[in-house]
């Protein structure tokens, strides 16, 4: 596994009653980065995945006396995939004001979406990290720099999402696959990207260029 610079970085603000809230495209590594650092901490954890249809009902209408019977004795609370989950922004509040024991993590893949719903609820309440596909300087650390050199027309054409880097033989696959599964879904729902058709076209010129 590459070594990403945010560790580090948002390791030293565990524990400042404050959430940690990581947002980025997907498949960037945003679950792979929390599990290293809740295995790094070191401390009891509690994980959440928004995504399963059987959480968002968990907090609907919950109170933070009910969450910290739901938390227990775990010291790190991670909700994956936040934005899917009714009112997240109130609820995380709620767990920062209240439950001040507890580290909060949530993730976000469709950063815009997740900011929308957190922004004024945990207003001086949140640390907020945007990670991005792997960087070439954390190429450099992992590989060396003569090996990223010789790579580096390869990475321009089909950049450094961790899955093409790990599966190289197969990034024209992948990136046809991320595209087709996320990209679409994110990117038409910002506002301003009105000319569907036109965007639409435009991917698939580039994707077929590509292959």
């Amino acid at each position: 596994m590459i070594q990403r610079e945010l560790t580090e970085i948002i390791k030293q603000k565990f524990f400042k009653n404050k959430a940690i809230v990581i947002t980025g495209p997907r498949q960037v590594g945003k679950t792979t980065l929390v599990k290293t650092l809740v295995k790094e901490i070191g401390k009891p954890v509690i994980w959440f995945n928004g995504d399963e249809p059987n959480i968002s009902p968990l907090f609907r209408g919950i109170s933070s006396a009910e969450m910290t019977q739901l938390f227990g004795k775990k010291k790190i609370v991670v909700i994956d995939e936040a934005q899917q989950i009714e009112n997240i922004g109130t609820i995380l509040k709620l767990v920062v004001d209240n439950i001040p024991e507890v580290q909060l993590i949530a993730t976000g893949s469709s950063s815009f979406d997740l900011a929308n719903k957190l922004n004024e609820p945990l207003t001086g309440r949140k640390f907020e990290y945007l990670l991005y596909p792997i960087s070439y300087k954390e190429l450099i650390n992992e590989h060396g720099k003569l090996k990223e050199k010789q790579e580096l027309n390869l990475r321009l054409i089909y950049g450094a999402y961790p899955e093409v880097i790990t599966g190289f033989s197969n990034a024209s696959e992948t990136l046809g696959w991320l595209s087709d599964s996320y990209l679409y879904k994110d990117l038409l729902k910002l506002e301003f990207i009105s000319m569907i058709m036109v965007f639409v076209m435009l991917l698939l010129a580039i994707l077929t260029g590509l292959k």
